[in-house]
């Protein structure tokens, strides 16, 4: 409550005072009250147009003077209106529509500056031209009202006409939207100018929506319409004079004080730095000094350092070359006799034995290479051969890189070989090996499937048939035994059903062994049947989507798919704990994909394939080397908690003959 009251100021005192002595003219005479409050408006607008127009050129915002212009003219038409008003008899005319609408017109030019006035913040407000446009449209609107070609707003009974009411509520509108337009560029106003804005122009919707109801009679509204017309009027004088100018001004003032003291600083501080910087000077003049002395040692030390580099240049195992831009040799290295049976100098004496030694098959491969160098200025190694001046075929590993000067100019290129004939002798020999050893593998593979299919053949011949003979054995004893022996009946029931399950698992392990479908009726129904067996022993939901290979591959070639497959879903069976499994086959590009897919818990793919050979089983192991014979590629892609995806491609052939 104190703090309230520590804001209320003086003239907040004696506008109350003010307000309700106004009021109390009403009870002797509406014409007096409506007079004093007219007087009012004109002379706060006329106090605040004179007040900012002898500030205007020290005033930063255009929004404040475009407003206090406004407010001239706007109280140009209310002088107008006043005059015209009943009883008054100042003008020709005494009727009550003429009042009504000069202070509608003094209603929509004070509103639609409200609105317009914000656009004009940040710029520079040409004065002239705000000035000729006011000045035109006051004269417009009084020669529309003079001529009769504005709207009547005062009916014959005394009535507002809808004119007048839809203006009012326009107005209200307008008014509205001007505070929603003020309030988006708040931040180029003082808060307290801001909120001052606001609450002028609240004052004068309410004051808009209180008139609205006094035409037709001079009751309380038409009173609270003015006296709030006066408040609002009273506060847009708060916002441009008392806080808009008043207290800039004196901000202005303490600004160019502290403006003084900073510029005192400033001054102490530069003299501070031109005495360091002073110091500065003296010591990078000692520093230079030293400097000099430094670069006499260096370039001592750089003649030591040019002299070793030489002896190690001239001494290295390597074949080490530098050639300028135009493709001379700047340097050769002595061992290039070692390499090429060839000296030095007849290098440097011909560039073009170079190229001549390099093998006829490597020649272009090599210019290309020093062709990237150049447009790329990047380092580059490529193998080649050469040959020796003895005629012996020598493997070398030749380093590129290009030399730029400190413009970055190419200036030439640096080589350096290194003899690596043994290393390729070695590789030929260890890819030899590879190579007998796939063959190998694919015998023993070759072999394997030989065995299985026979292991195959017996377990469904002989043992089948053991089983079967045993199964009819049981089945005759149990015919044998009396009804009153239950109880050895039931246990040879037990034994059939025992021997019915090792029939149907030796049936199993034998189409596993060898699937006699894959080759009576093709790749897709033994997969089918595969997906069946995989169901019913795991329990595990199977969605497939096989599309039919036809004749696309050998005998050999579906086995081997087959087997892929067969191990992947024994490995989701065994070990991924999965839901559901999702098995495709499609064609697309020449090539058969075959898919396998589950929602298990995965497993590292890069873990499992770096595991030595002992470590990581055969599955993985004979699924690669299965697909490097189709001539395939095996993508596995694995995570954990994700799952895992298998994706076999294997390129369409010919059938081979059976």
């Amino acid at each position: 409550m104190r703090s309230f009251i520590k804001k209320i100021s003086l003239l907040d005192i004696l506008l109350l005072l003010g307000v309700l002595g106004l009021y109390g003219t009403s009870f002797y005479s509406p014409l007096l009250f409506h007079t004093l409050a007219e007087i009012f408006r004109v002379s706060v607008a006329v106090a605040i147009f004179m007040l900012v127009w002898n500030v205007r050129r020290s005033l930063d915002n255009a929004y404040l003077l475009f407003i206090s212009i406004a407010y001239m003219f706007v109280c140009g038409l209310e002088i107008f209106h006043a005059l015209a008003s009943q009883g008054m008899g100042a003008l020709a005319s005494d009727e009550p529509d003429l009042a009504a609408q000069l202070w509608i017109a003094a209603r929509y030019l004070e509103a639609a500056s409200l609105f317009l006035a914000p656009l004009f913040l940040g710029r520079k407000l040409k004065i002239r031209a705000v000035l000729v446009g006011f000045a035109a449209a006051m004269s417009l609107l009084l020669a529309a009202i003079y001529w009769q070609i504005f709207p009547a707003c005062i009916a014959g009974g005394g009535a507002p006409t809808l004119f007048l009411i839809i203006s009012e509520f326009l107005i209200v509108l307008v008014l509205a939207a001007s505070i929603v337009f003020l309030a988006r560029r708040k931040d180029r106003f003082d808060p307290l100018v801001a909120r001052y804005l606001v609450t002028s122009i609240v004052f004068s919707i309410l004051s808009e929506l209180s008139i609205a109801f006094y035409f037709g009679g001079r009751g309380f509204p038409f009173l609270l319409g003015h006296v709030l017309k006066i408040i609002a009027f009273y506060y847009i004088y708060k916002a441009i004079i008392e806080t808009g100018l008043a207290k800039p001004l004196a901000v202005l003032y303490r600004n160019l004080k502290a403006s003084e003291q900073a510029a005192a600083r400033l001054n102490e501080e530069l003299d501070a730095r031109v005495r360091e910087r002073t110091e500065d000077l003296r010591r990078a003049n000692e520093l230079l000094s030293l400097e000099i002395n430094d670069r006499y040692r260096i370039e001592e030390d750089l003649r030591r350092s040019e002299k070793k580099y030489r002896v190690v240049a001239d001494n290295t195992y390597d074949w080490e070359w530098w050639k300028d831009a135009n493709g001379q040799f700047i340097y050769v290295s002595p061992s290039c006799r070692r390499f090429t049976h060839y000296e030095a100098g007849e290098f440097q004496a011909d560039p073009d034995l170079l190229l001549r030694i390099i093998h006829p098959d490597d020649r272009s491969a090599f210019s290309i290479h020093e062709n990237e160098v150049e447009t790329t200025r990047s380092s580059g190694r490529i193998e080649l051969r050469i040959v020796r001046k003895d005629g012996a075929v020598r493997w070398l590993a030749h380093f590129c890189q290009p030399v730029v000067d400190e413009t970055g100019r190419l200036s030439g290129r640096r080589g350096s070989n290194h003899d690596i004939t043994e290393q390729k002798r070695a590789e030929e020999s260890i890819r030899e090996s590879e190579h007998q050893l796939r063959r190998l593998s694919s015998r023993i593979m070759a072999a394997q499937e030989a065995e299985r299919r026979r292991v195959s053949r017996e377990l469904h011949d002989d043992l089948g048939g053991a089983l079967a003979a045993l199964k009819l054995q049981v089945s005759f004893i149990e015919k044998k035994i009396r009804p009153e022996d239950a109880a050895l009946r039931k246990e040879c029931r037990q034994v059939l059903e025992n021997i019915d399950q090792v029939i149907d698992n030796v049936a199993r392990i034998s189409r596993d062994l060898s699937p006699s479908i894959l080759e009576d009726l093709g790749l897709v129904p033994a997969l089918r049947r595969l997906v069946d067996n995989f169901t019913k022993a795991y329990k595990i939901k199977v969605a497939s989507d096989l599309a039919d290979v036809g004749t696309s591959f050998s005998k050999d070639s579906l086995i081997m798919i087959y087997r892929i497959i067969q191990e992947a879903l024994t490995n989701i069976g065994k070990h991924a704990r999965a839901g559901n499994v999702s098995v495709k086959v499609r064609r697309a590009n020449g090539r058969y994909l075959f898919s396998i897919e589950d929602d298990g818990q995965g497993f590292d793919v890069p873990a499992a394939k770096a595991k030595r050979a002992d470590e990581k089983g055969m599955g993985l192991s004979t699924m690669i080397e299965r697909t490097r014979m189709l001539g395939g590629a095996l993508d596995i892609w694995s995570e954990s908690g994700k799952g895992t995806r298998i994706e076999l491609a294997v390129p369409v052939q010919e059938k081979d003959g059976e």
